[in-house]
């Protein structure tokens, strides 16, 4: 037997550092690698973000992909077609994407056609079909523009008037965020639309993929990574999830349809109760109003739990982002609910640059000036009032030495905004006004179907046969391929 001196010694192997162990969290959660050398630019509501489109659409030499839920066939709808149908003139090569569901009215219309005449590449997702079983489900959600294989949008705005509102009858535009996007990470975005773009038959032009990636030139210092839901991932609900984990500081939500699982909202209350300041700003209107009644239902146990909920004073906010420490954030097309989560096509940017992140937080405290905040009671929000100052004190210290001095500025302002906030509203009436009418439509539809049971009967047949039928096709034409192959 060997002594402790006869032996070999052999080191242990290196481990990562925390840094790199938090990057491969993200990459792995993400599924998706860093993109460093990005300009990224912020572009708030439609007033920036149309213009931009526009411009780059008009300045397009080579190529224009379109990716996009909504295509509308109104007045910015129709402007965007023309100039479609103009670089389509020059020799541009022109892809579109658009949902079946989302598009409908521009589907029926027929709006497409005389871009297809003109020689685009015009795919809907996912139309009803024979096979498609409970796929159908599933939605094109995404909202992303490709210029050229050089600069790219990805937001929450669809190419449609609705998000100018409508002056003459008093309703303002909506509230929504975007970016503008040029350096390599535009060639991950076009890869996600090219997935797309195949998942419904469709196929690149020559004119495009031009570009490897080793060409795709640096246009500036920021990092970040293209976040693309489809329904055989979950990739940004885990990303979520995984960075919710991470923060100390600060966690900044703004979400157009907030019905989270169950598991998201304990990840905020865990946040909340490990002191930070954690703060969701939801519409108090939405376009989609049963949407805003059972988000209501959510409120006490976040508030119960210290997270600060606000609801937008305007006419509606469409905006989809998560901010958190000054390091890190999320904007595109990810609701927080189940559709946005299992079923949809979402695309959103994981922003890793401090100072894009820092102009978010500065919008985010000028888009709580235009809310009111939801409480529990006075004396509550008091109290917790005076624990946040506390915490600030504690932040203060800390940012000194260990973070940049603009994330010090941001909680600088946000204690100013808490000090001049006057605006808040209690949860009870509006809890209990959510419940009246969640009670009363379930009441109703339950009398609706004992007197018509076919209107529930029917679809669910429908589904089952549709669903039962595509699985069996599907097997039963891998059955033929594997015996084909055998011979």
């Amino acid at each position: 037997m060997n002594s402790p001196a006869d032996t070999e010694f052999i080191p242990a192997p290196a481990r990562p550092s925390l840094n790199a162990m938090i990057e491969q969290l993200i990459q792995r959660a993400s599924g998706a690698a860093a993109r460093p050398g990005n300009q990224i630019d912020i572009l708030l509501d439609s007033t920036e973000n149309f213009p931009e489109w526009e411009a780059a659409l008009r300045g397009a030499q080579e190529s224009i992909c379109i990716e996009m839920y909504i295509f509308a066939t109104d007045e910015f709808g129709r402007t965007i077609r023309q100039i479609l149908l103009d670089k389509l003139a020059e020799g541009v090569a022109v892809v579109l994407v658009y949902d079946w569901i989302g598009s409908l009215g521009a589907h029926f219309k027929r709006f497409f056609r005389p871009l297809v005449e003109a020689g685009a590449e015009v795919r809907a997702y996912n139309p009803p079909g024979w096979f498609g079983g409970l796929g159908l489900l599933s939605r094109n959600h995404r909202k992303s523009i490709i210029v050229d294989e050089k600069v790219a949008f990805v937001s929450g705005l669809c190419i449609s008037s609705a998000w100018n509102g409508n002056p003459a009858k008093g309703i303002a535009p909506w509230r929504d965020t975007g970016l503008k996007l040029t350096g390599p990470i535009v060639q991950d975005v076009l890869a996600a639309f090219e997935d797309t773009l195949i998942s419904q038959g469709g196929s690149m032009p020559q004119q495009l993929r031009n570009y490897e990636e080793g060409e795709a030139c640096q246009t500036g210092s920021a990092t970040g990574r293209v976040l693309a839901t489809t329904p055989a991932n979950i990739n940004t609900m885990r990303l979520d999830l995984n960075i919710i984990g991470l923060a100390r500081q600060n966690l900044w939500i703004t979400d157009a349809y907030f019905m989270p699982t169950r598991m998201y909202i304990q990840a905020l209350i865990n946040a909340a109760r490990a002191d930070v300041d954690v703060r969701v700003l939801v519409p108090r209107t939405s376009d989609i109003r049963w949407i805003g009644t059972v988000s209501r239902t959510q409120y006490r146990q976040l508030l119960e739990a210290g997270v600060r909920v606000f609801e937008w004073n305007g006419t509606m906010i469409h905006a989809k982002s998560a901010i958190i420490d000054g390091q890190w954030a999320r904007v595109g097309s990810t609701n927080l609910n189940l559709s946005s989560w299992y079923a949809n096509r979402e695309l959103d940017i994981s922003i890793e640059d401090p100072d894009t992140v820092y102009l978010l937080e500065r919008a985010f405290l000028k888009d709580l000036e235009n809310a009111t905040e939801v409480i529990l009671t006075e004396e509550q929000h008091a109290e917790l009032q005076q624990k946040r100052a506390g915490m600030f004190k504690g932040h203060k210290a800390l940012h000194r030495g260990q973070v940049k001095g603009m994330v010090r500025q941001v909680m600088q302002l946000s204690q100013a905004f808490d000090n001049n906030l006057s605006s808040t509203r209690l949860v009870g009436p509006s809890e209990a006004w959510a419940y009246v009418s969640i009670g009363i439509g379930m009441s109703l539809f339950g009398v609706f179907l004992w007197f018509v049971p076919q209107v529930l009967l029917w679809p669910v047949l429908f589904l089952l046969v549709i669903g039962g039928l595509s699985v069996t096709v599907q097997a039963l034409i891998q059955i033929w391929r594997f015996h084909r192959g055998q011979r």
